[in-house]
């Protein structure tokens, strides 16, 4: 079993909140630049394939940060797993959605939108 401090658990449950906020927050102002850029692109005298290129940058940078986001997920169910061989229970540093992974598995209910941050 692993002997985890309370208080540092903590600070690593409130960390990786932050860092989903971050992640969150960047691919929100991704989606922003896109929405700009096409407002700016209108009637600019781009070409097609200029405009093109620019889209699809911003398009590949977004899904970098959504690869970040998924990878985040696998950390956070890593570090779950760790509370679940500890002394500390789920649920006292903020779970997820408040079960163990083992009853997330057999949960069978549907979910719209899960919230992790």
């Amino acid at each position: 079993m692993l002997n985890l401090d309370p208080t540092k658990t903590q600070a690593v449950a409130d960390q990786t909140k932050q860092a989903f906020a971050a992640l969150d927050t960047a691919l929100v102002d991704a989606v922003h630049l896109t929405s700009a850029f096409l407002t700016a692109a209108q009637g600019s005298g781009l070409t097609a394939s200029e405009s093109q290129r620019i889209i699809q940058r911003i398009h590949e940078s977004a899904g970098k940060i959504i690869e970040g986001r998924s990878d985040m997920v696998r950390a956070t169910a890593l570090l779950t797993r760790c509370l679940e061989h500890s002394q500390m229970e789920v649920t006292a540093v903020g779970c997820p959605i408040g079960m163990t992974l083992k009853e997330q598995e057999n949960d069978q209910t549907p979910r719209h939108l899960t919230l992790v941050a």
